[in-house]
Formats: structure tokens, sequence, C-alpha cells
């Protein structure tokens, strides 16, 4: 093995499409005597390459990476490069937050926070002073587990329409009314009246006005009319 091959990770990498906080944040470390580097991203392949390249301890990554979108997809490949991953964001969402926790993140900073209290913050887990992380991975975790209980608890009565049936109620929150339903699907309008029947007693309401109202309070992802269309 060469020397490179058998030598430990150290050292912070921070991975942000935001490069002057970047720039800064390593700067800021690196006067605490932490050797940090900016990795600007392009795509998941070339971070994930540029870290197996740095070998860092640490790896600092924006939740968000511009086109790249959320990254949480890396973290689990990151870990199996022998880095932790601190999540650095500006989501305030705490089930966003939970999720990141989830994916295996070592801990969740925001960027909301005055810069030198996310420095002393992430100074403090890249050397391992960082306390009560476990406890605050495990209260996120469970807020987690319940957000998703009651979730299954809220859209549960979506999930007992039938395949036809949410197609039905998809034309109902666009404002269609059941003839045109019937033309636009190539059922008979009785067929269209039977299964908005069944809509209403599956989400328990008596009227097509209270059925699009639950389904929007409830925040019912129908179908897209779009592919419905070309079916």
């Amino acid at each position: 093995m060469t020397t490179n091959e058998t030598r430990e990770n150290s050292g912070l990498v921070i991975v942000d499409d935001h490069e002057l906080l970047a720039q800064s944040l390593a700067l800021a470390f690196s006067r605490d005597g932490i050797d940090a580097s900016v990795l600007v991203p392009t795509t998941d392949a070339a971070i994930l390459d540029a870290v197996a390249d740095a070998r860092p301890a640490l790896v600092l990554l924006d939740l968000m990476l511009g086109a790249i979108g959320a990254s949480l997809p890396l973290i689990d490949p990151i870990r199996s490069l022998g880095a932790d991953v601190v999540i650095m964001t500006g989501e305030e969402n705490p089930i966003a937050w939970a999720e990141c926790f989830e994916a295996g993140a070592a801990d969740v900073v925001s960027k909301s926070e005055a810069f030198e209290t996310l420095v002393d913050r992430i100074s403090a887990i890249a050397v391992g002073r960082s306390v009560h992380t476990e406890a605050r991975r495990a209260e996120y975790l469970t807020l987690l587990r319940e957000h998703r209980l009651t979730e299954t608890v809220r859209l549960e009565p979506f999930e007992r329409l039938t395949a036809r049936e949410r197609e039905v109620l998809a034309y109902l929150l666009e404002g269609v009314a059941a003839e045109e339903i019937a033309d636009r699907t190539f059922v008979a309008l009785a067929t269209v009246r039977s299964h908005i029947r069944a809509i209403l007693t599956k989400l328990g309401v008596n009227s097509q006005l209270a059925a699009v109202a639950a389904a929007r309070h409830a925040g019912w992802v129908p179908p897209r009319l779009d592919d419905l269309s070309t079916r």
C-alpha cells in the first residue's frame, strides 16, 4: 500500500455552492488550527471523487446544492469514505433536520446562527468536543417518527381510494364537472358519479366541495392530470 492509501482521514472539507460563505468559514477554521478546504459542487460524482481524494475527517455539507438539489443522498456515500458529515442549512423546518439525522448526518447546524457561533459549533464537532449530539439525534428521530405517523393517519382515507377514484378526485380538484370528467376519461357519466359517491363515502364527507376541501386540507397530492391524459 502507498502512504496515501494508509493515512488517516483528517481535516475538514466544506461543500457549499455559496463560495463566499464557504471561503469565510474555511479561513475561520484555519485560524482555529483546523485544516479546511472548500469544494464548489458541480455534480454528485465530482463531490464524491474530491472527498475521496481529500480524505477529510469531517465534511460540512450544504443541504441544498443549487442545481444538484438536496444533498441527503450524498451523506451515506461520504460516510463510507471515512468522513463524518455535518449538514449546514438555512432550512428551519425541524422535519427537514430530522431527515438529515436519519440519512446519517452527525449533526445539523443553521446558517441563521451568528457567524462566530456557527464557527465555534462546527469547530467543536471537528475536534470531538461537541456535546449532546446523540441526544439531539434521538430527539429529532423521535419527532420524525411522530410526524410520519401523523401523516399516515391524515392521508389514510385517501389511500383507500382506487386508482380511478384518485383520478376523478384529481379532476374535481381542478374544478372539472362530472360530465367533462366522463368525456375526458371515456367512461359513462353514471360511472363517474358512482366514483364520486365512493370518494365521498371513503372521505367521510357529503359533497364534492367538501371532498375537495378535505383533500386540500390534508395536503393530498393528486396524480398529474397531464399523465392521466396520455394514458
